[in-house]
């Protein structure tokens, strides 16, 4: 699991980073208890990318195998 500790939206796309990011291989995140796909983000380290609104600050991510 890992911590969002900054974010910027772009769109209809949140972009979160977080403070770390797993390991192990992974399908889906899940946030707050809900589930979102995985957007690739290939230039921003530590970041990732969810369709959705709102603010996710301090929030905890789950990688979902």
């Amino acid at each position: 699991m890992s911590t969002v500790i900054d974010e910027f939206h772009v769109k209809e796309y949140s972009v979160l980073k977080l403070d770390s990011l797993s390991q192990a291989p992974y399908r889906k995140y899940r946030i707050a208890g809900k589930e979102y796909d995985i957007i690739p983000m290939y230039d921003l380290p530590n970041c990732i990318a969810i369709k959705a609104k709102g603010t996710f600050l301090g929030k905890t991510v789950e990688f979902v195998q």
